[in-house]
């Protein structure tokens, strides 16, 4: 579940949308707004994605390398 209850999670998933857009580099919706939240919360994402390795200003961390 995804909860955007802040209006600047919808900014930043707007932003790094049109980013990735611009780099010719898209990934899917969802991961955008789970990034968004995490960056905008201060929080660190942790995910096996590969995709998210191109969000700027993401934490994450890989749970399968540990």
């Amino acid at each position: 579940i995804i909860l955007l209850d802040d209006l600047a999670i919808l900014e930043k998933a707007a932003e790094i949308h049109a980013n990735l857009r611009l780099r010719g580099l898209p990934i899917q919706t969802e991961d955008i707004l789970i990034a968004a939240t995490a960056i905008v919360k201060g929080l660190t994402m942790v995910s096996n994605d590969s995709d998210l390795l191109r969000v700027e200003g993401l934490s994450l961390e890989n749970w399968v390398e540990g």
